[in-house]
């Protein structure tokens, strides 16, 4: 026991503190949130009614512009009339005041003032005058209420349009985050070192395009991969790092997402280009040799062309960049490539937004509006002719002590002319717009700068294919549809220019017929196409594809208009015409131009919505050459008019033109 000593004064205790481990309590899950599965068609509407509300808002933000204008005029005309009604009733006054008398007995004039019918109407302008005023305060008044409510509004559109997008995009990680693994497999298999840069990966990009872009992005990873980089001793002789490397970059830019492949490789050659169009027998060596290095890079796209010596798993088992381009137009896309000789290659793909809001500069270019997006818009000046300068068949815009290119959209993009009469006026001032692309800097000239306008892009729907300098189109507040400049196509118009200024002339391309070229370039004279739809639309989306194709184009809006233009001497060598048009149809305009000697070895080519076997038979018995059906291709229409012209060289009579035999008349189309 222990030893016995004085009591202790009671001692306070702590509470107990556990020496067991305490348990490891996990937070709680987060608690998910309740979702639905929403049909893609409803979503696609909703989004397509979010574009509807930003185009009337635009819409209302007009209206709401002519109504402040309006209140102000009207005010003036008010004050103009209150003054007029005083002066009318000072002059009747002073007038009157000598004659009247007072039409109470005791009372004179000065005591008691007497009112005729003539002043009570100028007191009665003047009273309505007041109450004018009163109600164009109130007017005022909504005005300004309204103009909070539109504001209002476009934050509220704001916010849809940025949750409505939020359901449909994903980051574009999604799509090239495995990437790094199958080029790092590669490479250990290969014994290749390459690495891989990922740029832009939180690039909103539309989750129906990711389909579309997978297979794509890993053929042209393997094709870089394969073709590109240089095994280590070659990138070691020419003073290249030992690891070669490819980039991805994505980015969005005027209403469009465009996603770059480059790599630092070889780049593609293109004499060995032109060897393989001889040997498969596409081309002569006349022909080859005059192709520019543009329609050269086309050539990669056509099903089964490859440079590849061998084939092999790598470079695909002969599956060439045809499936790249294919995959793109199944979503309106586009694909182009940019390649220097020992220095890299890059592929730029161009893929549509589902719905895209930009601001833009709206211009008017030959009597034709036009939107530019502002995100490539640098600067805009108003410059004197003489700060122009010509430097041999450019010209050139000195701005910030350089010399910068300067283009005229209405002769890039070909606009329409025909109804401007006369020269053109001689301005004192030009309106110039500075534009900054991934290629440099660049101006370009416009007639007219109507103002800055946040716009809702259209891409163009399918199966139209996307003309060259157009990006999509929009529509204004007021209802009309525009066209939207692609800027890449401008700067890559400039680029192509500028290497053919460089590059040795070569001779001109024989006339010997070989087999159809898809993007016709005539020696000397361009052909001419008279195109004859009462459609505009198609009449402007033709002629754009044909001037592409170095075709000159003339238009008419029916049958009859047709045979005007031959009657008074239009001169051409090919005629695309529609069935379904007023006045004269296309059945009675090939019967008429079969008919004339003159006329007859014209070359016909159909293009119509009717697919029936009646139709077509008639159009061939009438004597047209060809019969194609919207939708249509825009490569198989451009054989079609290459293969047509070569048949009329080698039957040169003046006086018949032989139509195509039965066997012949449909051996392009199949």
């Amino acid at each position: 026991s222990p030893p016995l000593g004085p009591p202790s004064a009671p001692v306070e205790r702590s509470p107990q503190i556990p020496t067991t481990r305490p348990l490891d309590i996990k937070p709680a899950p987060p608690r998910q949130r309740p979702t639905i599965r929403v049909d893609l068609q409803q979503l696609n509407d909703l989004i397509n009614l979010v574009g509807e509300l930003v185009i009337n808002r635009t819409n209302l933000e007009l209206q709401a512009g002519d109504l402040r204008a309006e209140t102000q005029s009207m005010r003036q005309q008010i004050r103009q009339l209150q003054k007029t009604g005083g002066s009318l009733r000072q002059e009747y006054d002073r007038l009157s005041l000598p004659q009247t008398q007072s039409s109470h007995a005791g009372f004179d004039a000065l005591e008691w003032d007497h009112y005729s019918e003539f002043h009570s109407t100028a007191q009665t302008i003047i009273d309505t005058s007041q109450g004018i005023n009163e109600s164009a305060t109130r007017v005022d008044a909504v005005a300004l209420e309204l103009n909070g409510s539109i504001d209002q509004l476009q934050r509220i559109t704001q916010q849809l349009r940025n949750r409505v997008m939020q359901l449909r995009v994903v980051p574009f990680s999604r799509v090239v985050d495995h990437l790094p693994r199958a080029l790092r497999d590669l490479s250990r298999q290969h014994d290749k070192d390459v690495n891989l840069v990922l740029l832009g990966r939180e690039t909103k990009i539309d989750e129906s395009l990711l389909e579309a872009l997978r297979d794509p992005l890993l053929h042209l990873i393997r094709n870089a991969f394969d073709h590109g980089i240089e095994p280590a001793a070659d990138r070691t002789a020419t003073g290249k790092p030992v690891s070669g490397q490819i980039e991805i970059a994505a980015r969005h830019q005027g209403g469009q997402t465009v996603i770059t492949i480059s790599d630092d490789g070889r780049g593609i050659d293109p004499q060995r280009i032109r060897q393989q169009l001889v040997e498969r027998g596409l081309l002569s060596p006349e022909q080859a040799a005059a192709l520019s290095q543009a329609e050269l890079y086309d050539y990669l796209f056509q099903p089964g062309f490859s440079t590849a010596n061998q084939i092999t798993d790598l470079s695909g088992r002969g599956v060439g960049l045809d499936v790249v381009q294919d995959n793109l137009r199944q979503v309106n896309g586009s694909v182009k490539v940019e390649s220097q000789l020992g220095q890299g290659t890059t592929f730029m793909l161009k893929l549509p937004l589902m719905l895209s809001i930009i601001p833009a500069l709206i211009c008017e270019i030959n009597q034709q509006r036009l939107a530019i997006p502002l995100d490539a818009v640098d600067e805009i000046l108003q410059v004197a002719p003489q700060q122009i300068q010509r430097v041999g068949s450019h010209q050139m815009l000195h701005w910030r002590e350089d010399f910068i290119p300067l283009v005229s959209v209405g002769d890039l993009l070909h606009l329409n002319t025909s109804g401007v009469t006369g020269p053109a006026p001689e301005l004192p001032e030009i309106s110039v717009l500075i534009l900054s692309g991934g290629e440099g800097i660049m101006a370009i000239q416009v007639d007219r700068l109507l103002g800055q306008q946040e716009i809702v892009v259209k891409p163009l729907p399918r199966p139209l294919s996307k003309p060259f300098g157009i990006s999509g189109s929009t529509i204004l507040g007021a209802g009309e549809v525009i066209l939207i400049l692609d800027i890449d196509d401008v700067f890559g118009y400039l680029t192509t220019k500028a290497r053919a200024a460089n590059q040795p002339q070569t001779q001109p391309r024989s006339t010997t017929p070989a087999a159809p070229v898809l993007h016709a370039r005539p020696e000397q004279d361009p052909a001419q196409v008279l195109i004859v739809d009462d459609a505009y639309s198609v009449r402007q989306l033709l002629s754009r594809s044909l001037r592409r194709a170095y075709y000159r184009v003339q238009e008419a809006k029916d049958g009859q208009d047709a045979l005007d233009q031959l009657q008074r001497g239009l001169r051409c060598d090919l005629i695309i015409t529609d069935l379904e048009m007023p006045r004269l149809d296309g059945f009675g305009l090939i019967q008429s131009l079969k008919q004339n000697p003159e006329w007859q070895q014209i070359p016909i080519t159909v293009l119509t919505s009717r697919t029936g076997a009646k139709h077509r038979s008639l159009a061939e018995e009438l004597g047209a050459n060809h019969y194609l059906t919207k939708p249509y291709r825009e490569d198989e229409l451009l054989q079609i008019l290459t293969y047509l012209l070569q048949k009329t060289t080698q039957f040169a009579h003046p006086n018949s033109h032989p139509s195509l035999s039965r066997g012949s008349f449909y051996a392009l189309h199949s």
